[in-house]
Parts: structure tokens; sequence; C-alpha cells
């Protein structure tokens, strides 16, 4: 599979994998959350530069990363019905950009998602 990707596509897969292979199970939601974040970045610069292609690929990687992290949540905990929303309408923004690509919207997007990720962080600390 990697010998027929792009190799920056190769590279980046490998390390997410490497990533995933040296992470503990709580760390899985800061990876998810990395990942969403670096994509929503991809995805402002393929749609200023009106790159379809990378578009269409980095709108597939942000709503799986989403899609993981909705199906992380603990139902039980404090903040799942929010958190369930959030990534809900998240989704529902990225499903939108499909055919047209809201960069504002993505932009606050991306500063939401890393406000969270370094909550998560924090927590981990704690």
């Amino acid at each position: 599979m990697l010998a027929r990707a792009q190799p920056r596509d190769a590279y980046r897969q490998s390390n997410f994998d490497a990533r995933l292979m040296a992470s503990g199970r709580e760390d899985l939601v800061l990876i998810c959350l990395d990942d969403l974040i670096e994509n929503l970045g991809v995805l402002q610069i393929a749609e200023s530069r009106k790159d379809r292609a990378v578009r269409s690929r980095t709108l597939t990687r942000c709503v799986t990363a989403l899609t993981a992290l909705e199906m992380g949540i603990d139902r039980d905990a404090e903040l799942a019905a929010s958190l369930l929303q959030f990534y809900g309408a998240a989704k529902s923004l990225l499903l939108d950009s499909i055919s047209a690509v809201d960069l504002h919207k993505i932009a606050q997007l991306r500063e939401d998602m890393a406000e969270i990720a370094s909550a998560f962080r924090a927590a981990k600390l704690a």
C-alpha cells in the first residue's frame, strides 16, 4: 500500500501508525485530535489553492477522525452529551464542505479542536 502512495502520504501514514503502536489507551483521543487539527490545516491550504483532490482526501481523513472520536466517547461521562453534539456539528460542517468550504468556519473549528486537545492534555497531566 505505501509503495503506491505519494511519499508525503506514506510518511504521514507511517508516522500515524508508529504513534498508535507506541501509545496507550489514554493517548488515542489525543492522537485523533492531533490528526484532525493537522488535517483541518491541510484542508485550509488545499481550499486556498483550489486543489480538489487534496481537499477530498483531507475531508475524508477529518470525518474519519471525528467518527473515531465519537465512537470513543464514554456515554456515561459528564461531558458525553456535549461532546457528541459538538462532534456531530463538526461532522456536518465537514460534510457541507464537500460542495463549498467556508474557510472561516474551518479555522474556527480548528481552533476549537486545539482547545479541546489542550484540555485533554491538561487533564492527562493532572
